[in-house]
C-alpha cells in the first residue's frame, strides 16, 4: 500500500542495512577524550571535562546557570524541588516523555493532563488558556482546580522533539494566573524561539543526553537556570547535600547523587563543540523528507512558525486523515524494508497507573499519536 511513500523516504537515506529512529556517532576525539579521561583517574564527579563540557553549554544556550546532571529524568526532579508541588497540581502535556511524569510524581505531585495542538505534539496555549478560564479559580492570589480544590502551582512546557513553543505567550499566561513554569527541553539542544534559545526564559529547564539525543554523554542532562539562589540550592541537594570541609564527610539535609561524571562529559564533549554541523546536517535531512513528501498521496510534513528555529531532532510525518486507520500496516511496510520508525509517545493519560488524573479533553493528542509516524533522523544519514 505505501510502497512508493517508502521508497520516496529511503532515496533521503544513505545505501545502509538498517536504519533506527537516532543513533549517536562517535568521533574520533570523543574515544581520545575519554581514553584521556580514565588515565586521568577522574572518572566520578569532578574533573575538567565537565567544566568544559559546561562552559559548551553556556556557549550555545547562553544559560545564566548550568548545572550537570546524571540524567535528563534527574534534572526535571531536581528542578520540581525548587517549587515543592507536594499536593498540588501541575499542568503536563499527556504527549510527552514517561519522565515528565514520574518527575511530577516523585515529588508527590499530581500531574493534570492538557492536550496539544491538532498540528504538532506541542500543548496547544489557547486550549490551555481556555481550559484554565473555565476550569480554575483564583484565592489570595493562588490558583485551583474548580473540581478537585487543589492549588495549581506549576506548569510544565515540552518542546516536543525539538519544535519550540512560543514561550513569549507561556509567559503572559504564567503572569495572568501566577503559576510557574519549567521547561522540558530534553530533546531540544540547538532549538530556538525568536533568536532566544529555548529554556532561557523561565526558573528552569532541562536537557538531556540520553543515547538516543542530538548530543550524548551517555547517560546526562542539565538544568538551565536563572538566578544564583535556585542554583545553589539545587548543586546542594544534587550532590549528597554534603556540608563543605576539608576532610569531615557531615550532610545537613536529604541529598541525592545526581551529578554528571566526568567520564561522560568527555564523551560527549566533541560532539558538544561541533554543535553548528549537526544541526545544519539535520535542518538538511528535514527538508529532504519535507520536499520529497510535500505532494505525497498518504502523509505530509508539518511547517513551523517563522520564529520557530527547531533543532529537527526527531522527524515526524503525519497521515492525512482518511489514511490514519492504516497507520500499523505503514509501521508494518517500514519495518519490512529495515525502517524502524517508530510511533510518536503514547499519551501518558492512557497509561494505567495514571488513568486517574486530572485532564482536559485530549482529542488532539490521540489524534496526534494515531496519525504521527517517527522516521530515521540520525545526523550522519
Amino acid at each position: 500500500m505505501f510502497e512508493n511513500t517508502i521508497k520516496k523516504i529511503k532515496s533521503c537515506l544513505p545505501k545502509k542495512r538498517e536504519y533506527q529512529v537516532h543513533e549517536p556517532k562517535f568521533d574520533l576525539k570523543a574515544l581520545h577524550d575519554t581514553k584521556k579521561c580514565i588515565q586521568s583517574s577522574m572518572v566520578s564527579s569532578n574533573g575538567k571535562y565537565l567544566d568544559m563540557f559546561g562552559c559548551e553549554i553556556n556557549k550555545i544556550t547562553e544559560a545564566k546557570k548550568i548545572l550537570l546532571t546524571n540524567s535528563g529524568t534527574s534534572a526535571l526532579f531536581l528542578s520540581l524541588k525548587l517549587i515543592d508541588v507536594k499536593d498540588t497540581e501541575v499542568l503536563v502535556p499527556s504527549m510527552t516523555f514517561a519522565a515528565t511524569v514520574n518527575s511530577i510524581l516523585y515529588n508527590d505531585g499530581i500531574p493534570h493532563f492538557i492536550d496539544c495542538s491538532d498540528s504538532s505534539p506541542n500543548i496547544d496555549l489557547n486550549i490551555l488558556e481556555d481550559y484554565l478560564k473555565n476550569n480554575t479559580y483564583t484565592k489570595i492570589n493562588k490558583l485551583f482546580n474548580k473540581k478537585t480544590n487543589k492549588m495549581i502551582k506549576c506548569l510544565i512546557i515540552v518542546h516536543a522533539y525539538g519544535e519550540p513553543v512560543n514561550m513569549a505567550k507561556v509567559k503572559q499566561i504564567s503572569k495572568n494566573y501566577n503559576i510557574e513554569v519549567i521547561e522540558d527541553a530534553a530533546g531540544a539542544l540547538g532549538s530556538f524561539y525568536k533568536n532566544r534559545h529555548v529554556g532561557t526564559t523561565s526558573r528552569a529547564a532541562i536537557i538531556s543526553f540520553n543515547g538516543n539525543k542530538i548530543v550524548t554523554t551517555g547517560m546526562g542532562g542539565a538544568i538551565l537556570l536563572k538566578n544564583t539562589s535556585d542554583y545553589k540550592k539545587i548543586k546542594h541537594i544534587m550532590s549528597t547535600s554534603r556540608i563543605k570541609h576539608p576532610w569531615k564527610v557531615e550532610h545537613d539535609s536529604i541529598g541525592y547523587n545526581m551529578r554528571m561524571a566526568n567520564i561522560n562529559a568527555a564523551l560527549g564533549l566533541s560532539q558538544l563543540k561541533n554543535i553548528k554541523v549537526i544541526l545544519q546536517k539535520k535542518r538538511r535531512l528535514f527538508l529532504k523528507y519535507k520536499n520529497i513528501l510535500k505532494d505525497d498521496k498518504y502523509c505530509h510534513i508539518n511547517t513551523f512558525s517563522k520564529e520557530s528555529n527547531p533543532n529537527h531532532w526527531v522527524v515526524n510525518i503525519t497521515l492525512k486523515d482518511k489514511f490514519i486507520q492504516h497507520q500499523q500496516r505503514f509501521f508494518q511496510e517500514l519495518h519490512s524494508n529495515n525502517i524502524y520508525a517508530r510511533e510518536v509517545w503514547k499519551p501518558q493519560h492512557l497509561s494505567r497507573h495514571l488513568q486517574k488524573y486530572p485532564r482536559s479533553n485530549l482529542q488532539n493528542t490521540i489524534k496526534i499519536w494515531k496519525s504521527s509516524i517517527s522516521l530515521p533522523s540520525s545526523d550522519y544519514l
